[in-house]
């Protein structure tokens, strides 16, 4: 638990959370789910994963003059590929998107007018649960509320970029994988990242044996979508965990970070 909450408001004190408020600091908001990970990473993959992501942006931004404020993670997110598989919580997205609601008010209430939403999982009912919830914040004339979001997948979801709860991010340009099969889901990205930053969360003696698993290009809806998902991957992985070495970990890292952070500044910049 100390290492999911390290850095954020969980170890503040509420007079300490005060005066991020008053200072005017922005609230970087962890977002994931809790699921299965293949038999090689654990549950909270994702959720260290936004963990990691928001720290990176938080000293980023510092190192520009803006100073930030990571809040508690949020978890409850929606596991839409991998809803048949134990560990996989299946939270209704009405469900998500109210506990998102009431979660983005409190902050909020306690001061805070500048949020951003920082996600590690990509299911697309997770995303559309999210970007309601900002949308409902945002209508408050005094606060900026808005989820980062690629600027290449907008059109999918019949999006321009320009609605106030969005931060547009531009889309990865380098190659951080050696491998020949896509990280979809529990890969070598993923396991390179918890492998790297959380010692002991990723089983890699068991990745190491893990033979790599991928899907056609007319499967990849049957993943996202579930219902068909361990007819795709018994084992719930997607990519090929034991060439974790050869990910270029702390590059994909500093890189996510660098565009969220410049996705964050534009925005605040424009408003």
């Amino acid at each position: 638990m100390e290492e999911l909450t390290r850095e954020t408001m969980v170890n503040m004190t509420w007079q300490e959370v005060q005066e991020k408020a008053e200072c005017g600091a922005c609230v970087l908001l962890p977002l994931g789910v809790i699921e299965e990970h293949g038999p090689h990473l654990c549950l909270g993959t994702d959720i260290y994963t936004a963990i990691t992501y928001c720290r990176f942006v938080k000293e980023r931004l510092a190192q520009q003059g803006v100073e930030a404020i990571i809040a508690p993670p949020f978890y409850w997110g929606i596991c839409q590929a991998t809803g048949s598989f134990i560990g996989s919580f299946r939270i209704r997205r009405e469900t998500a998107r109210e506990l998102l609601i009431d979660i983005l008010h409190s902050l909020h209430a306690f001061g805070f007018t500048r949020i951003f939403g920082i996600n590690a999982h990509g299911d697309i009912e997770q995303q559309l649960a999210i970007m309601e919830a900002f949308k409902a914040v945002s209508s408050t004339d005094d606060v900026i509320a808005a989820y980062l979001f690629p600027k290449n997948i907008l059109h999918h979801y019949g999006l321009t970029g320009q609605e106030a709860y969005l931060c547009p991010i531009e889309p990865q340009r380098i190659s951080v994988s050696a491998s020949t099969v896509p990280d979809i889901h529990a890969g070598d990205i993923e396991t390179a990242t918890i492998h790297t930053f959380y010692p002991g969360l990723a089983r890699i003696e068991i990745a190491e044996q893990l033979p790599p698993r991928g899907v056609a290009d007319d499967q990849i809806m049957d993943w996202l979508l579930g219902g068909k998902t361990k007819d795709l991957s018994p084992e719930g992985y997607l990519g090929n965990p034991r060439e974790y070495k050869s990910a270029r970990v702390l590059e994909n890292m500093h890189d996510y970070a660098e565009r969220f952070t410049q996705g964050i500044l534009q925005k605040l910049k424009a408003n």
